[in-house]
């Protein structure tokens, strides 16, 4: 349970229980910052969380920097895909990344969404003065 002087854990855990209630996909649901620091997970299994977290901020960062570099604009989703699952990391503003990942290759557009759906929750659900500025700005 989120600490009461901790508000933004608290908008993690009440949209990552919505986002794992809501989408039988998802396996595992990461709020990771953009350095690597692990700031929440639910999941369905035992999966480790910590090194996912710092490889899905590294892998968000490479993103952005590829589009930059190609002048596609921002990145918002990398996927990476295998003949297991697939894995989406998602950015939430510019402050957050979500990593969400499922063990059914059939998935991806019931993922997909809801990971959109639940990064703009979390954004939107953030205290007022930490407001996430879009990764599109």
């Amino acid at each position: 349970m989120p600490l009461p002087d901790d508000p933004e854990a608290a908008v993690f855990a009440r949209e990552l229980e919505q986002y794992l209630s809501n989408c039988e996909a998802v396996t595992l649901a990461i709020v990771t910052t953009p350095d690597g620091r692990l700031r929440a997970q639910r999941q369905r299994g035992a999966y480790e969380t910590e090194l996912t977290a710092v490889m899905g901020s590294s892998l968000m960062a490479l993103g952005d920097t590829i589009l930059t570099e190609l002048r596609l604009g921002a990145c918002d989703t990398v996927m990476a895909e295998s003949a297991q699952g697939l894995v989406l990391f998602h950015h939430i503003g510019s402050a957050f990344v979500l990593v969400s990942m499922t063990e059914s290759k059939h998935s991806l557009g019931s993922l997909l969404s809801w990971a959109r759906r639940t990064a703009d929750e979390i954004a939107h659900g953030l205290p007022a003065g930490k407001p996430p500025q879009p990764a599109s700005a």
